[in-house]
């Protein structure tokens, strides 16, 4: 069988219970650039002609949720972590744990209102 070869990901969607709630949380806290926002969806810029999505009816929890709630995790490449953590600490946002390192990268833990765990990652790891 061949290998599938990905050239990397297009895109990542998350379902929010209250989709102008995160929506306003990924632009305006986390920063993200919205590029189009509709009744039924939105899109942002996640990067490198990347798109993450949100649509509605999905589940919110009043913590981060547990694998069985959130099957899969997104990380989003930054240049450097420092820089991003301490911008995002301005704003409010604290991450959820330290800096971990494997294999070249590190990343670093957040939780968005609705319970969902992200990651920022960067390539400067040992």
């Amino acid at each position: 069988m061949k290998s599938l070869n990905p050239k990397g990901v297009a895109w990542v969607g998350l379902y929010a219970m209250d989709l102008g709630q995160l929506v306003s949380f990924y632009e305006h806290k986390l920063g993200l650039r919205l590029i189009e926002r509709a009744e039924k969806f939105c899109i942002f810029d996640a990067g490198a002609n990347t798109h993450f999505e949100i649509w509605p009816n999905g589940l919110s929890v009043p913590s981060c949720k547990s694998p069985h709630e959130q099957s899969m995790i997104v990380g989003f490449l930054v240049e450097r972590l420092e820089p991003v953590i301490a911008e995002l600490q301005t704003r409010g946002l604290n991450p959820d744990t330290d800096i971990n390192s494997y294999l070249g990268t590190r990343w670093i833990y957040y939780t968005d209102p609705e319970g969902n765990r992200f990651e920022l990652k960067d390539n400067n790891g040992e």
